[in-house]
């Protein structure tokens, strides 16, 4: 069964109202944890209300935080929401989470994947060294040959293909008028040689007789 829930689909046996009530267990376990393992298609319709919540949260207002707390289920994570989160994305218009594929699970081979805030305090990040002002003039010397290269490239093709087309072209038209031709040829043969009437041999002439 595929139930519809803001918008969205799911299957599902149990109705919208077992998903609703599940995606707002697994967004305040969410909130709490920062990431979770669910399947791929339930973290594609968590990703939608855990984005919601910390738009609210930054709003900050009252009734924003009335639509929260009925929402997530425990009043420690929506002021979790209206604190923490609010701060640490207050720059972010928004893609709050992101979603990455894990592993199939046994039994039903269902394809599952961490949902995770971005931005965590124990996210893990490789830290780039800063580049200098002669490695950023080089990137962008290379970005202009780049980009002057595929140009040249694409309209040396867009001249390839012209004269290609346009030889393609004059040979089907030289093999139409060659076939045409020779197929005159041929049926002036056979017109000719029903033209002439057989020869008569002995054999016909004493039948005749």
């Amino acid at each position: 069964m595929t139930t519809k829930f803001k918008g969205l689909k799911l299957a599902s046996t149990k109705g919208a109202a077992h998903l609703k009530s599940l995606m707002r267990t697994q967004v305040t376990q969410l909130i709490k944890h920062e990431r979770i393992e669910t399947t791929l298609a339930k973290a594609k319709l968590l990703k939608r209300f855990a984005d919601k919540m910390v738009t609210l949260g930054k709003k900050g207002k009252k009734r924003h935080y009335i639509q929260a707390s009925s929402f997530v289920r425990e009043p420690e994570m929506v002021d979790k929401l209206f604190t923490e989160f609010a701060e640490r994305y207050r720059e972010r218009d928004g893609g709050y989470t992101r979603v990455l594929r894990t592993r199939r699970r046994k039994g039903d081979n269902a394809q599952m994947a961490y949902i995770e805030y971005i931005d965590r305090p124990d996210e893990i990040r490789v830290p780039l060294p800063p580049k200098t002002e002669s490695e950023k003039k080089e990137i962008h010397e290379k970005f202009l040959q780049d980009t002057t290269r595929f140009r040249e490239i694409k309209m040396m093709g867009e001249a390839v293909a012209v004269e290609i087309s346009a030889e393609e072209l004059q040979t089907s038209v030289e093999d139409w008028e060659n076939n045409k031709l020779e197929a005159d040829d041929e049926d002036v043969v056979e017109i000719a040689e029903l033209d002439d009437p057989p020869e008569e041999t002995a054999s016909s002439k004493g039948e005749n007789k």
